[in-house]
């Protein structure tokens, strides 16, 4: 419909209404209900439950949950904090879901390892993409291996944040290392041990 006839046609509607039946009309209505203000709806409450599990809110002890700065546990409560605030990145997302699957989820300890390696990458991978305060990761790397390893029975994570030269017998290169540079520029995933003898399970994959 043109822009002119639309005018005609609401033109012609409203000299076709009596104008005073409708005065009369809306009196009768009485005035105008207030609005009620918006509530909580169940999606919202929904909402708030599933990211409180994705932070794992509800299985962290509260020596976490509520750790002051200058706790030992104060780095975990911060960075699960900084978590839950980046889902919206990627690697955030894919890090938090492989957190809860590694402690929600049953599996053998095999499958279990896996999945620990896995996060691991995703966990330096978001300190860099972000990044995370190197003050923060310091600290904070032991203590992620050291709450993963919780899960594990046979075999212990250990951060390599410490390592500042190559070794063979515990790291290996990450893809696009220098080969001939013995430094270590920053790691990329946990070292794994066993329980019994200390003995390397799984080397800690580093960039030289």
């Amino acid at each position: 419909m043109s822009q002119d006839l639309g005018k005609r046609v609401l033109d012609a509607l409203v000299r076709s209404v009596d104008t005073r039946a409708l005065g009369e009309a809306l009196k009768d209505l009485g005035p105008a209900a207030k609005a009620s203000p918006p509530t909580a709806t169940g999606g919202d409450e929904t909402a708030r439950a599933v990211l409180k599990k994705i932070v794992l809110s509800d299985l962290l002890d509260d020596s976490i949950l509520g750790a002051r700065p200058g706790d030992t546990s104060f780095p975990l409560r911060m960075f699960f904090g900084t978590l839950g605030d980046e889902l919206g990145d990627e690697t955030a997302f894919a890090l938090a879901n492989g957190i809860n699957f590694y402690f929600r989820a049953a599996m053998d300890e095999e499958a279990k390892l896996s999945v620990a390696l896995e996060v691991s990458r995703l966990y330096y991978k978001l300190a860099e993409d972000l990044p995370l305060d190197a003050e923060l990761v310091r600290p904070l790397s032991p203590l992620l291996a050291r709450l993963m390893s919780t899960e594990l029975e046979q075999v212990r994570l250990e951060s390599v944040d410490g390592a500042r030269v190559f070794d063979s017998a515990q790291h290996e290169r990450a893809l696009g290392s220098d080969p001939s540079n013995a430094k270590i520029v920053a790691p990329k995933s946990f070292l794994c041990r066993v329980v019994a003898n200390d003995r390397v399970r799984v080397k800690a994959t580093v960039r030289t």
